[in-house]
């Protein structure tokens, strides 16, 4: 499938930096903002604020009492915000290490909540420059304190879990791949493997990835302006580019929702609104979403 850029629309506004993006049932949209907050977007577009968190709020999801899960990427910590605004850490260290850029957290069914730590550099932008494979993985199931599950990424980043929860995937942004871990019972992963090709184009530097119901795995990319999907068979195929950034603006995530979760919304470094367009098959249910 191909998506023009034309017919890409845009919910909300007053957005700033709104990397990380989730949908709720009800029909509404939740969204990080860079000025250290989250957005609650509603189906007619009206937008409202919520949380007094500091830092740069960056990836999100969601559990099952509506709380946001913020992956916070200016204070190194994962915070779990509340409808109300009320916040409480949940994650700053792992096995005593400081994990100093939380980037992106994923809820699983089993309750465990996985969190991708991009690089032990305090200076994000230091890392990106000159990219080592200090990134990481951490797991925190329930009542248990957090563990890292797996280390050397190359700037861990976008992470999600296939249906049957069988593999963790990240994707390792400044090698341009996806990294997948199989899942032990005790919740251990096993050795990296690639996802898909070695390698994701020349500017194909992947952030946030999700699962459709048809098991493709979707992709953002930032630098590109693109979003596309890694099919079950490996090979990559971009839906959308807009090389002028009209309407995706610096693509940092996707997440699913509406009607039967057939409506793509985009999270971004460079937006103020949240970009969204049908596509061809359902996104897979998430650990918040009943229906």
């Amino acid at each position: 499938m191909r998506v023009d850029p034309v017919d890409i629309k845009i919910l909300g506004a007053g957005l700033t930096r709104p990397e990380g993006v989730m949908a709720q049932d009800d029909g509404s949209v939740i969204t990080a903002d860079a000025y250290g907050r989250c957005a609650r977007i509603g189906p007619d577009g009206s937008t409202t604020f919520f949380g007094n968190l500091g830092g740069l709020p960056n990836g999100i999801c969601l559990d099952e009492e509506g709380n946001t899960i913020v992956a916070n990427l200016g204070n190194g910590e994962v915070q779990r915000v509340a409808p109300s605004g009320a916040h409480a850490v949940v994650m700053t260290h792992a096995e005593g290490k400081r994990m100093f850029t939380p980037n992106f957290p994923f809820l699983d069914f089993a309750g465990r909540l996985w969190v991708s730590n991009s690089t032990d550099d305090p200076d994000v932008d230091a890392s990106l420059r000159a990219p080592i494979p200090d990134g990481s993985l951490v797991v925190i199931a329930q009542d248990r304190p957090a563990q890292i599950a797996a280390t050397g990424i190359c700037f861990a980043n976008g992470v999600a879990l296939d249906a049957a929860e069988q593999f963790v995937y990240v994707a390792e942004t400044m090698q341009r791949r996806v990294l997948r871990y199989r899942i032990g019972e005790d919740g251990s992963v096993g050795p990296a493997e690639v996802y898909g090709p070695a390698v994701l184009g020349r500017i194909g530097f992947p952030d946030g990835i999700a699962f459709d119901e048809a098991g493709n795995l979707w992709v953002t990319f930032p630098a590109a302006n693109a979003v596309g999907f890694i099919t079950p068979a490996g090979e990559l195929e971009i839906v959308a580019e807009d090389p002028q950034g009209l309407v995706l603006r610096r693509p940092a995530n996707i997440c699913f929702g509406g009607p039967d979760r057939r409506t793509a919304f985009i999270g971004s470094l460079a937006g103020s609104g949240v970009p969204y367009f049908e596509v061809p098959h359902p996104g897979q249910r998430l650990a918040h979403q009943k229906k």
